[in-house]
């Protein structure tokens, strides 16, 4: 089986979009900010609209590249890990541990160790649900772990 990944982010146009746009705005952030250096006191105010600039162009950058959300599902033979912030659920569960699993509409129960865990599948949209569902009964048929539908 394939890993599952879900994860919401920005997509690779928008980054890529985002980059270019960052690089110009700080490139030229910059050299202004460096030309009213040369010519002029420091009090001049194209001084600080460069700086200002340039600042703007690096939030752009990180904010598009290294400040994005960790995955929401990830799935694959071994393991099942999850990460809602919403729920405060951020776990990863060893499919050898998991005794059953309970499928319903838009959540999923699973018990492991005696202890039954229930996550809410609300805020995935209707195709990744589909195909976490499908992805859960081809685990649990390998694995031979008992489920059925709530």
């Amino acid at each position: 089986m394939t890993e599952l990944v879900i994860r919401y982010a920005i997509s690779t146009r928008l980054k890529l979009q985002a980059l270019i746009a960052s690089s110009y705005l700080m490139i030229v952030s910059a050299v202004i900010a460096l030309l009213q250096i040369n010519d002029t006191p420091l009090r001049n105010p194209l001084f600080f609209v460069g700086v200002v600039g340039f600042i703007i162009g690096l939030s752009l950058l990180l904010s598009s590249t290294i400040s994005q959300p960790k995955p929401l599902v990830r799935m694959d033979n071994d393991e099942f890990e999850l990460n809602f912030p919403m729920q405060r659920l951020s776990s990863t569960i060893f499919w050898s541990e998991v005794s059953h699993i309970g499928i319903g509409l838009s959540y999923i129960t699973m018990v492991i160790a005696e202890q039954e865990l229930k996550v809410d599948l609300e805020i995935l949209r209707y195709h990744d649900l589909k195909l976490l569902k499908a992805r859960l009964i081809e685990v649990a048929e390998s694995k031979t772990i008992p489920y059925n539908n709530i």
